[in-house]
């Protein structure tokens, strides 16, 4: 008995440094729960330190019995750290490709890298994972907790993600606009990550619609992410006896796109001042990453300059347009609407170059980052909405899954001949 107070104290401190992990990381609606944990483990912790006290009578053993369940504060936290990144992790399903309908329809999935709607740690973890695999320095695990709270700090601030939202209205237009060309009858939605994977929809859909299928990339350019969702939806049937899929390009040499763009810089302010300043921010990616896919810089980059020259055909000087990038490329948009004022700029339109849709990095990073250089640069800085569903985006994406089709017809005659 004489060794039970000191047992409890040490399994408390452990407990409660868990369970401080844990509440970094858990949604905000099991905050309450975390709380309630930390409570309980606090209350046992002071009983503990009070039957050392009361058992001992001495002051050093109360202090050692304080400095141990210190310890084992640390300690759990750290233990809890460690092991987070197996507890969150996704354990996606292995989709099979039960059967394929004998019909002759077309069915499209739209392909999109959207986060999900509210906080999941499973995402985050999905997240970091990518970066680790890929070479990307990250925070020791002890400080990996703090990554987890900032996300669900952000989607509170966004009050959750708009971009599935997004994504599903961009599909409803596309499928009408496919529907009356007489293309294909059947899009659904598909996302990189998350619930909704690539695979598991165009298992879904051969069953219904038959053995052609079009993957139609909504992005800019054709990122890792893309290439692991197409990666697996070509593994559903390897050898491509019973699938048939094709895949569009991204969005990149739409020159409709960079037209519009450029309209909608022009017209930031409404009647509210003539834009003379533009900056054109992309989402940006760490240089690991870039090396791996160097595609996907080169196809953000060509459609960058391809709004440039827009907006400079237009008349707009060309000093007076830079190219910046939200996170781990510079400069960014701060640097850019600072360089833009002191070359006399007071009307600056900010226009997402690879961010088709609204998301969390639209809704949130990008104002934060426009607040931070307002405040530091005396001029007027209005943010343009991505395209979305833009006719623009539509009939480029009604082209993309046109000629996918005719190249299903071009397969389909090689077969018969």
């Amino acid at each position: 008995m004489r060794f039970l107070p000191w047992a409890i104290a040490l399994f408390a401190g452990t407990l409660a440094g868990a369970v401080t992990c844990a509440g970094f990381v858990v949604k905000r609606s099991r905050i309450a729960l975390t709380g309630l944990a930390a409570t309980l483990a606090a209350a046992l912790l002071v009983g503990a330190t009070a039957a050392v006290w009361a058992q001992s009578g001495r002051a050093d053993s109360s202090i050692a019995s304080v400095f141990i369940a210190l310890g084992a504060l640390a300690g759990g936290y750290a233990l809890a750290s460690e092991v987070l990144p197996s507890v969150a992790r996704h354990r996606p399903a292995r989709p099979a490709l039960d059967g394929v309908s004998p019909g002759t329809a077309v069915g499209v999935i739209l392909l999109a890298d959207a986060e999900s709607d509210q906080y999941s740690a499973t995402d985050v973890t999905r997240a970091m994972d990518t970066l680790e695999r890929s070479d990307v320095p990250l925070p020791p695990h002890v400080a990996r907790p703090f990554v987890y709270a900032s996300e669900r700090a952000r989607f509170r601030a966004g009050g959750g993600s708009p971009a599935r939202r997004a994504v599903d209205a961009i599909a409803s237009a596309l499928a009408e606009r496919l529907r009356d060309d007489g293309i294909a009858d059947i899009v659904e939605v598909a996302f990189c990550t998350g619930d909704g994977s690539a695979a598991e929809t165009a298992a879904r859909l051969a069953a219904k619609s038959g053995r052609h299928i079009v993957v139609a990339a909504l992005t800019v350019a054709w990122t890792q992410a893309f290439d692991v969702a197409s990666t697996e939806v070509h593994a559903l049937d390897p050898s491509r006896s019973r699938l048939t899929v094709e895949t569009t390009e991204p969005l990149w040499a739409s020159h409709a796109l960079a037209v519009r763009a450029a309209e909608r810089a022009f017209a930031a302010f409404g009647n509210g001042g003539i834009v003379d300043g533009v900056v054109l921010v992309a989402q940006g990616n760490p240089w690991q990453i870039d090396r791996l896919f160097p595609d996907a810089m080169e196809q953000t980059t060509y459609l960058a300059q391809r709004i440039r020259a827009e907006l400079i055909e237009a008349g707009l000087p060309a000093e007076r347009v830079r190219q910046a990038w939200l996170e781990w490329e510079e400069p960014d948009v701060r640097e850019a609407v600072r360089h833009l004022a002191a070359l006399g700029s007071t009307h600056v339109a900010v226009v997402p170059v690879d961010l088709v849709f609204a998301s969390l990095a639209t809704a949130v990073d990008l104002p934060m980052a426009v607040e931070r250089a307002s405040v530091e640069s005396d001029v007027r800085v209005a943010i343009v909405d991505p395209l979305g569903d833009d006719a623009a985006v539509i009939s480029a994406l009604r082209r993309a899954v046109a000629e996918a089709r005719r190249r299903f017809r071009l397969d389909d005659g090689a077969r018969d001949d």
